[in-house]
């Protein structure tokens, strides 16, 4: 069960760390030019799993931008 909850908070700690890196966008966004990160659900609560068993779930990540949205870096706390 510990195995699980470290995984599930690396995972949290990696999509904080990327969605606060994409929130910079959102000037360029005001301006309707350049590449534009939208996630519509950036919240997940993960059921109770037996041990051993992994936790999946999918981020969407949609570029509504006019220019390509390339994520370069994505890290844990």
């Amino acid at each position: 069960m510990e195995k699980n909850k470290m995984c599930l908070r690396l995972l949290l700690i990696a999509l904080t760390v990327l969605i606060s890196n994409i929130s910079g966008v959102e000037t360029i966004k005001a301006e309707n030019k350049g590449p534009v990160a939208e996630i519509t659900n950036t919240d997940f609560i993960a059921e109770p799993v037996i041990e051993g068993n992994d936790i999946i779930h999918d981020f969407v990540i949609k570029n509504s931008g006019t220019e390509p949205l390339e994520i370069s870096r994505v890290k844990t706390g």
